[in-house]
């Protein structure tokens, strides 16, 4: 989570001379983090494409968004050739430490994003 903290700052750091676009990339990253907390089973609130142009728009274009997403876990892939960021679950029958660590993982962006907004 510290990582997370770490691009976060860099990320309002980043924004500090446009408030608009720094509310508008915190509100974003709390929407897609609380999406996957509330739904960690569904795999399409994991995945983000690298061109979409909302992500770019809200959140990829500033320093440290991407790197958010890096932090709290994401790795680089390809969707049916799509490049995406993408957070894998663990098995959670095979793996539940693993699965338990990911999850907290994913938890401490979202409070840490919380955290951001209300600053």
């Amino acid at each position: 989570v510290d990582g997370v903290k770490e691009q976060l700052s860099i990320l309002r750091q980043s924004t500090d001379s446009d408030k608009q676009a720094q509310s508008t990339a915190l509100n974003a990253l709390h929407t897609l983090f609380s999406q996957i907390v509330a739904h960690p089973e569904e795999k399409n609130f994991r995945r983000v494409r690298r061109d979409h142009q909302k992500f770019n728009e809200d959140i990829g274009r500033h320093k440290g968004g991407r790197e958010v997403l890096i932090a709290a876990g994401f790795r680089l892939g390809a969707i049916d050739e799509v490049p995406c960021f993408i957070s894998t679950e663990p098995n959670i029958e095979k793996d539940m430490d693993g699965w338990s660590e990911w999850f907290d993982l994913l938890k401490g962006a979202l409070q840490a994003i919380e955290e951001e907004l209300i600053k």
